[in-house]
């Protein structure tokens, strides 16, 4: 629960406030811990919470804020003997590896990296401290540095490779290691020196969060499989035993110096016991210290307006601001109320401020740029769950800039998936209904249902969604077709993979054994190999009819489809002429769906939203469509539409000042001068 709800001023060069409404004051949170490592006197714990890395008694209460100040601070752990803590401080510069002194209160950084430094923990000697260093979501490894800094050592190598979690021996000449790729994660025991590897589990499921107690008797892990996660206890070398099993929460583990288990699932904090099993809860209250708020009272005029609800502009307009909500809207000329701040829009372009309806929200300082180029709004269709939520209560609070977060969490989809930082794994269709409501619980606002997803297990999501009231949106078309997700009342599909749907089975990659790896499969990755799909045929045509007839939208992330020339030498001929066929009639795709009255939801899957808006005109497609796909549409698609998207009395004032006519030439959004979130100005320039 997160008591009260006041909003932070952030200041950047561009960036001019945050957005909630409130006053000075404080937010008091008791949800959010992530990486829990307790001191070695075992008196105390720490954990990162919503960015930033508090203490707390071992027992919970109140905790105590440690770091502070702009970045994301996250997986604290202890020195032995307890002076210091080290943790990773995450900027858009990359990571520092940072040591603070426990007693003087002092920080140092010990390393930087341009990317991203995960799980972190000293040697039992304290004279280094070993990292997990991710420079891409299949790129994840062990690395050490003297605690005095000096050369760093990288300890495992393989490329698109991955170890999330590791933990040291009591006698620090061992580590146990989370390792895998696509298809799921196993343990191994490394030898630090000689490098040997003894394998510890060779299961389908995947092993995760890994701890070894400080006696050396037992290793702790997790197995997560159809959305449940299930704690395991291997003693002295014996088979390994459950001790406890939750609803999937992206569970992480750490042993005490008394040899129980901390446990975070669904970023709440419990304490277990390794031996027998039993848990209770450590309920902890974190404050944040806000500061004041902007104003968010405001008159734009002299603009020409378009609302969003029609198809045209109307010059010569207003809009006036009140607590953050549009009260008026006319034409004409306009009185300021005293002291509200007026801003003459010189006969620039007034619209509702845009929606990225596809984009992964995986680093928390993405939000700069975004609000800069005037997205307020996003939709993330696929994040891992705590981190998904961290970053919307962080964003809606208003310790982060950023736009409103609308989160999918993670991505879910069958046994061996592509993705596995950030899905949930199920191919049981009685599990769908706990997992969904297990999500739901934990926040998210729409499930997104991946690839290998048989069409049983995708329809029980979908019907336990509707009971939950989550809209469910499909990267499908491999295991799942289109017309079968529609049979289960899917509400959208993202890109346009539709091969399940027209392409006979035997030219199918159905993504067993690595076939819808882009290294091996450059067309077909993530589209389809739409050459051998005619969007003018009545096949086709049947499926768009009857997309338009059930509501059902689409996101089709068109741009990043075309392949530029510098792509050129990663193809062969065949290849490259495929590819540029692929691309010519996914767009022709996508325009007779719009026709048809199918909603388009502009999504770019994390490149600049205005590219996607500029293929869209390269398609033909009207440019006040365009512009609905980036407003209304993607509201409505969340069920939000009665709040922001149109600029009409009531709804939440996001807006954007466009130095030109958008209706015109999409060209012009990229000319953005004012960018308005809930009445406070985030964005300006030149006015």
């Amino acid at each position: 629960m997160i008591r009260t709800r006041f909003a932070l001023l952030m200041a950047t060069a561009t960036l001019v406030a945050a957005p909630l409404q409130g006053q000075t004051g404080r937010v008091t949170v008791d949800v959010g811990a992530r990486n829990p490592a307790t001191s070695p006197d075992g008196s105390t714990i720490a954990v990162s919470i919503l960015g930033k890395v508090w203490t707390l008694p071992s027992s919970g209460g109140r905790a105590s804020q440690v770091t502070q100040g702009l970045g994301w601070d996250r997986h604290p752990a202890w020195s032995p003997d307890g002076r210091f803590l080290a943790y990773s401080h995450w900027t858009s510069g990359g990571t520092d590896l940072v040591i603070r002194n426990m007693d003087t209160g002092l920080s140092r950084t010990v390393h930087h990296v341009p990317d991203e430094i995960l799980q972190i923990d000293f040697d039992p000697a304290g004279e280094n401290v070993y990292f997990i260093r991710q420079t891409s979501q299949y790129n994840a490894h062990l690395w050490r540095i003297p605690v005095q800094g000096g050369e760093e050592e990288q300890l495992t190598f393989t490329e698109n490779w991955h170890e999330w979690s590791f933990a040291l021996s009591p006698e620090g000449d061992e580590v146990l290691l989370e390792t895998g790729r696509f298809e799921g994660n196993d343990l191994f025991v490394l030898g630090l020196e000689e490098k040997s590897a003894v394998r510890v589990t060779d299961t389908p499921e995947r092993e995760m969060s890994v701890a070894w107690s400080a006696d050396g008797r037992r290793h702790a892990y997790v197995i997560t499989h159809n959305g449940i996660d299930r704690i395991m206890v291997e003693t002295d070398g014996g088979a390994p035993r459950e001790i406890d099993r939750r609803p999937f929460g992206q569970s992480e583990l750490s042993f005490a110096p008394d040899g129980s288990l901390l446990m975070v699932n669904a970023r709440l904090l419990y304490r277990l016991d390794a031996a027998t099993g039993d848990s209770e809860a450590l309920e902890f209250e974190a404050d944040f210290v806000t500061a004041e708020n902007p104003s968010d009272d405001l008159v734009i005029h002299n603009v020409r307006l378009f609302d969003a609800v029609g198809d045209e502009a109307v010059d010569n307009a207003y809009v006036v601001v009140r607590d953050g909500r549009i009260v008026r809207v006319g034409s004409g000329a306009i009185d300021p109320p005293d002291g509200v701040p007026t801003i003459d829009g010189a006969e620039r372009t007034l619209m509702p401020s845009l929606m990225d309806n596809h984009y992964h929200y995986w680093a928390p300082h993405n939000g700069e740029d975004l609000l800069a180029r005037g997205v307020t709004a996003v939709r993330d269709p696929g994040v891992a769950i705590s981190d998904g939520m961290d970053y919307k209560d962080a964003s809606r609070l208003g310790l982060l800039p950023a736009p409103d977060i609308y989160s999918s969490g993670p991505l879910i989809d069958g046994p061996g998936g592509y993705h596995p930082m950030v899905d949930v794994t199920i191919d049981d269709p009685a599990a769908a209904a706990p997992l969904v409501r297990a999500l739901k619980a934990q926040g998210v606002d729409g499930l997104k249902a991946y690839f290998l997803l048989e069409p049983d297990v995708l329809a029980a999501v979908v019907a336990e969604a509707k009971v939950q009231g989550l809209p469910v949106t499909g990267h499908i078309g491999v295991r799942t077709s289109w017309s079968e997700a529609m049979d289960a009342g899917i509400n959208g599909f993202s890109h346009v993979r539709v091969w399940r749907d027209f392409l006979a089975p035997e030219v199918q990659p159905d993504g067993r054994d690595g076939s819808l790896d882009s290294g091996r499969n450059r067309v077909a990755r993530m589209q389809a190999d739409w050459s051998d799909i005619d969007p003018e045929s009545a096949e086709v045509q049947a499926l768009i009819a009857r997309m338009a007839e059930t509501g059902t939208a689409i996101d089709p992330t068109i741009f990043i489809q075309k392949i530029e020339d510098d792509a050129r030498p990663g193809f062969n001929l065949e290849q490259f002429s495929k590819a540029q066929q692929s691309f010519d009639r996914m767009k022709m795709f996508v325009r007779r769906s719009v026709e048809a009255g199918v909603p388009l939801l502009a999504g770019t899957d994390n490149v600049v939203l205005n590219d996607e808006l500029e293929t869209y005109a390269e398609a033909d497609i009207p440019n006040a469509a365009i512009l609905k796909a980036a407003t209304i549409n993607g509201a409505r698609w969340i069920g939000h539409g009665d709040e922001f998207g149109t600029i009409e009395v009531g709804k939440r004032a996001h807006l954007m000042l466009i130095d030109g006519d958008p209706l015109e030439d999409v060209k012009v959004l990229r000319n953005v001068d004012l960018v308005v979130k809930d009445g406070v100005i985030v964005f300006r320039r030149g006015l």
